[in-house]
Formats: C-alpha cells, sequence, structure tokens
C-alpha cells in the first residue's frame, strides 16, 4: 500500500520536509526528502537547523499516517511536545537525500516518545527524541 504523502501528514507546502515513506511498520517508519534550492528553511545552500527538526517531526507524523490509514481510520494530527538530546552533526547542503528513520520508543495517555535519526549517504547528520501529543477526536 502507498499513499502520497499529503494523505499522511497534515503539513502542506511549503512546509513539507517528506518526500515519500520508503517503508514502515507499526512501530517504525523511513522516508526520504531531497533537499531543493527554494525548500523552506534552507538558507545559503543549507537546511537549517530547524528543518532537520521538523523532517523528523513529519517522519513520525507519517508514520501515524501509514498506522491510521492501514486500519482504515482518521490520521491524526500531532504537536510537538519537547525535543531531547538534539545532535546536529552538520546542516545538509541542497541535493542532498536525507532519510530519516523514526521508532516509537514509547505511547502512554495520547503521547509518543520518538527517536529520529537523520542520514545523508549513509551518515548521520542529526538525531533527538520527540515527545509528541496526539489530538484525540
Amino acid at each position: 500500500m502507498q499513499w502520497s504523502i499529503e494523505e499522511l501528514i497534515p503539513q502542506r507546502p511549503p512546509f513539507v520536509f517528506v518526500d515519500k515513506v520508503l517503508d514502515f511498520s507499526e512501530t517504525e517508519v523511513r522516508t526520504s526528502f531531497e533537499i531543493k534550492e527554494d525548500a523552506t528553511l534552507v538558507f545559503d545552500g543549507r537546511l537549517q537547523e530547524a528543518g532537520l527538526i521538523e523532517n523528523i517531526a513529519q517522519t513520525a507524523a507519517a508514520l501515524e499516517g501509514c498506522n491510521a490509514k492501514s486500519n482504515d481510520c482518521e490520521v491524526k494530527v500531532g504537536f510537538i511536545g519537547s525535543v531531547k538530546q538534539l545532535e546536529i552533526v552538520k546542516s545538509p547542503e541542497v541535493g542532498e537525500v536525507l532519510e530519516t528513520q523514526v521508532k516509537i520508543l514509547t505511547n502512554a495517555m495520547g503521547v509518543n516518545v520518538a527517536e529520529g535519526i537523520v542520514k545523508s549517504s549513509d551518515v548521520m547528520v542529526a538525531k533527538c527524541v520527540l515527545n509528541i501529543f496526539l489530538k484525540e477526536d
């Protein structure tokens, strides 16, 4: 099953930092994103730190979207509650393709604790742990 990224996440252009889902399971997802010159949060040919965090958050949203679509449910909106253990090794350049993996570590009372790792050419670019609050109906 393959869905467009617009079906999986609430963000819309020009604030989309995920191109497609590469694979997913109930608790993990991998996405890709090619950094384009005209992308939001690209300055001086590099994706800024906020863009890397948003890439991880949107990858987490894509996981929720994939799970919802797989179960014929409505996709829930999530909100970042906190960013912890943030490590940014470098700001990737225009033309690089990021591969981001997010794994849900725990889920309790509508809050996902998710670990995200961003790589470019198999080299880690950034990682963090996000607390994501899921909006209930």
